[in-house]
């Protein structure tokens, strides 16, 4: 199948992008997978000197089992390799065999969603030069607010809450890695900001990218695909299945102090790159 990844920082609007492209009816989507971010390191070296065997296998069998999918024969014969390349390319059809069991009519296109596969892009597209990757950016003052208070409210599904400087840090490790690829094939950039005040615009224009032609039922349905993409688990994802769209004010809630030094330690990133009115 075609593939289509949405990438980006945890918290910025990963979920709500998601439900409105799967609302496609040439599009097959499904919960976060971590097939990469689990099973690979983000460091290259350790990548160079990784060995791919048997519990790593079992991290995907779990995954599938997680998902509902039925263990297929591919991962009880793959073995081992030392390989990073070969071990994606086992990844992207353990991909093929998810979005086959979601697949419920004639979709063409697989979308996958998890945030952190921002870190696997260059790897992903080595073994599947055609895939494509929409980043999605949210500010990061935005994001910052939303994660720890996410995490603090549910630290066992985030694997414990976050700091404000882990949040900040986050943050500025995934928008400097996304900007690296603006500019380049098969990657599109798409404000946050815009999805919200005019997703209509936007849409059209992402799906224009894509080759997909529009659907005007994704303005409308996209709230209740969101439920077949959220666990039970993730309940800070709830606001998704609501019909309003709508900006958070979880920022400016916070003390004038903690503000300021989250203004102060994220890094500068010119929004107006991916505005919606400098889109060509």
């Amino acid at each position: 199948m075609k593939k289509i990844y949405i990438v980006g920082c945890p918290r910025s609007g990963t979920t709500l992008l998601q439900s409105f492209l799967a609302s496609h009816s040439a599009i097959v989507s499904f919960p976060e997978t971590h097939l990469y971010s689990k099973t690979i390191s983000i460091n290259p070296v350790v990548q160079v000197l990784s060995w791919y065997r048997a519990k790593h296998l079992k991290i995907v069998a779990q995954i599938l089992t997680d998902l509902e999918v039925p263990i297929n024969k591919e991962i009880k014969e793959f073995g081992h390799t030392f390989s990073t390349k070969t071990w994606v390319q086992f990844l992207n059809q353990q991909l093929d065999h998810i979005g086959e069991y979601f697949r419920s009519k004639n979709e063409i296109y697989l979308l996958e969603k998890t945030p952190r596969h921002l870190h696997f892009i260059d790897l992903i597209q080595s073994a599947e030069p055609e895939a494509q990757f929409i980043h999605i950016i949210r500010k990061g003052e935005d994001v910052v607010a939303s994660m720890v208070e996410a995490t603090k409210s549910n630290p066992n599904e985030w694997s414990g809450d976050r700091s404000i400087d882990t949040s900040i840090f986050w943050w500025n490790r995934s928008i400097r890695l996304s900007e690296k690829y603006i500019g380049r094939p098969n990657n599109y950039h798409i404000s946050y900001d815009n999805l919200i005040n005019d997703p209509e615009k936007l849409l059209r224009y992402l799906f224009a990218k894509l080759g997909i032609s529009f659907e005007e039922q994704i303005l409308t349905k996209y709230h209740r695909t969101a439920d077949s993409l959220i666990g039970d688990d993730e309940v800070w994802k709830n606001k998704n299945t609501e019909r309003i769209l709508s900006t958070s004010n979880k920022f400016e809630n916070l003390p004038e102090e903690t503000r300021e030094h989250i203004k102060h330690k994220l890094i500068r990133f010119d929004y107006n790159k991916i505005d919606i009115k400098n889109y060509s």
